[in-house]
């Protein structure tokens, strides 16, 4: 049963985080700017300026109006203030457009800041922060989180600022013209300080349970997208509209809640402000009457009331609507201070071309705080020569490769290049001697070139061509319209899964690794692909190391070792022969597999 989140529930909701800190922050990426800014602000301050100064000049029109009228209707003395209210009015608008471009350019090139900065700290993640986040999630906030930070700095801080001054401008003014005026109109501002106050902790945590809710129905999306297959064979699709119905209820609720309590706050303050202008207008009349004022004074004061409450309104219902950029600030801040789990050290070494030796010393390792999936792992892999790593489902097999490529580190033990312990050599000089294809190809969108050419930028087309040729890729290339030029859709759904994987070979030979991973990469192919597959193996794991991993046995018959694994422990170590004759693992593995036989 999905039920909607009340106004009372926030209120003793969760206190969110402190403000000032992010409002610091987000501050931070404005202040490289200082140039721009500054000229900005200057135009913010012209505009407060002038518009405190057209009340008074309406009520000196209104004053010298009334005098002429006394003395003979004379029109001429009116023909100066007129004009200054004229290029008041121009005045304003010259100033307006400065502040909303020199702010706006300001608020883009602060809000490219945060986007570089946020698509850095993702790249620098690690595999397995990626796994603890759901995908959706983390669009939502790479998508709807920044856009609500898009809204504050390209639009919201401009506001903020110019309605802050031209508040603390026009209050000035009313002191000027009339003391008495000016503090009645600020009687009631200590209420709308407070109402504000109220409304903005609610509206806050509103906001930012709209942005978790945006970020689930996104996550929900990309998954059924994702499985929509699946969920067609089997009879899911019923219940997945279900699921997402709820989902997407929480998330109306959400909104609607957000939007209650924005729609309560507005009318709340023009109350206020209107009973304010009903003080002024009463007290106004009761000294003009008295003629403690003139009638101009308190025309003017109409004008500098509404200046000031709107001011005022409009800054109250920008704090609200600041804590929607806030909560999203929020998010998008907690991912930019996720810490990388795989870092280099200040003294890691780069490495150059490795010779390719490969040693995992009493290596053990588990998932967060999960059970330990390897044990005491030792192996010795000697520079250009194949291991192959054979177990049942779950054994253990692609984590053991994913510490050499060091997407995990050890949680005992070491796993050590050319005798060099990985955590002591910088990641990227790592990851340029290594070639992974893996058993899901990922194709992305682009050309065939461009996807070949993925890992070594500069190469020439007769290398990605050579490539190609020699993932035996050449032939089905050729075929296609526009040859290597051709354009494939993202994850290449246009190409079949043998097509998709020879792509990734060719991709990972133009890299020339010293180190080759082979994860699973036969397992979803055909007959035909894999004996093209297996004949271009023959020629590309010459001269490298090379981790073979595979369930299919028969791909593992020319590997120079062969070590089973078993609920994370090496079981046997051998030749292909000398396994099958140990009667062990091994074999049993081998007599399933080809019992028909």
């Amino acid at each position: 049963m999905v039920r909607g989140v009340s106004l009372r529930s926030l209120a003793k909701d969760e206190k969110p985080a402190a403000a000032w800190p992010t409002i610091k922050r987000l501050i931070g990426y404005l202040t490289p700017h200082r140039r721009e800014m500054t000229l900005a602000l200057l135009y913010v301050g012209f505009s407060a300026v002038n518009s405190a100064v057209a009340p008074a000049i309406t009520g000196w029109i209104v004053d010298t109006a009334l005098a002429q009228q006394k003395s003979g209707g004379d029109a001429r003395p009116l023909l100066i203030p007129v004009i200054a209210l004229v290029v008041s009015a121009i005045a304003g608008w010259w100033s307006q457009r400065g502040q909303i471009l020199g702010l706006g350019i300001v608020g883009q090139k602060a809000l490219f800041s945060v986007r570089e900065d946020v698509f850095s700290a993702v790249q620098r993640l690690s595999v397995a922060a990626f796994e603890r986040v759901e995908s959706g999630d983390l669009m939502s906030r790479l998508i709807n989180d920044i856009e609500q930070i898009n809204s504050f700095l390209s639009q919201g801080f401009r506001r903020v600022i110019g309605a802050g001054i031209g508040v603390a401008a026009t209050l000035v003014g009313m002191l000027l013209v009339d003391w008495r005026l000016a503090l009645a109109t600020l009687v009631v501002v200590p209420v709308m300080i407070g109402a504000t106050r109220l409304f903005g902790l609610i509206a806050r945590r509103a906001f930012r349970r709209r942005q978790e809710s945006i970020g689930d129905v996104s996550s929900t999306l990309a998954e059924e997208l994702a499985g929509i297959k699946v969920a067609q064979a089997f009879n899911r699709t019923d219940r997945n509209r279900s699921e997402f119905a709820q989902r997407n209820a929480l998330n109306r609720d959400a909104n609607i809640t957000a939007s209650t309590v924005s729609s309560a706050f507005t009318p709340a303050l023009a109350v206020i402000s209107t009973a304010s202008i009903a003080l002024v207008a009463g007290l106004g009349g009761w000294l003009a009457t008295r003629q403690l004022v003139t009638v101009g004074v308190v025309v003017a004061f109409f004008g500098y009331a509404r200046s000031f409450f709107n001011g005022v309104s409009q800054l109250s219902s920008l704090y609200t609507e600041t804590q929607s950029a806030l909560a999203g600030s929020e998010r998008v801040f907690g991912l930019l201070d996720t810490p990388a789990e795989i870092t280099d050290k200040p003294d890691a070494i780069t490495l150059g071309r490795i010779r390719g030796e490969v040693a995992y010393d009493q290596v053990s390792f588990r998932y967060g705080d999960g059970p330990v999936v390897l044990h005491d792992i030792s192996l010795a892999v000697e520079a250009g020569t194949t291991l192959a790593i054979v177990g049942p489902t779950g054994a253990g097999k692609s984590t053991l490769v994913n510490l050499l490529a060091r997407f995990y580190d050890p949680t005992s033990g070491l796993v050590s290049v050319d005798e060099h312990d990985l955590r002591d050599i910088v990641t990227s000089s790592l990851r340029r001697n290594l070639g992974v294809v893996l058993q899901d190809p990922f194709l992305f969108s682009g050309t065939i070139a461009e996807n070949i050419r993925y890992g070594r930028l500069e190469a020439t087309d007769d290398e990605v061509r050579g490539a190609a040729r020699a993932a035996r890729a050449i032939e089905f290339i050729e075929r296609l319209p526009d040859g290597f030029e051709t354009a494939i859709s993202e994850r290449g759904s246009t190409l079949s899964t043998g097509q998709r994987q020879l792509l990734s070979f060719a991709r990972a030979i133009l890299a020339d690794p010293v180190i080759l991973i082979l994860d699973e990469a036969t397992s979803s192919v055909d007959t035909r692909t894999e004996l093209l597959i297996q004949e271009a193996l023959r020629e590309i794991l010459h001269g490298r190391t090379a981790f073979v991993i595979a369930h299919r046995l028969s791909t593992v018959r020319d590997a120079g070792r062969i070590a089973v694994i078993e609920e994370g422990r090496i079981a046997e170590q051998g030749t292909y022969a000398e396994l099958l004759a140990a009667g062990g693992l091994f074999t049993r593995l081998h007599e399933a597999q080809f019992a028909d036989e």
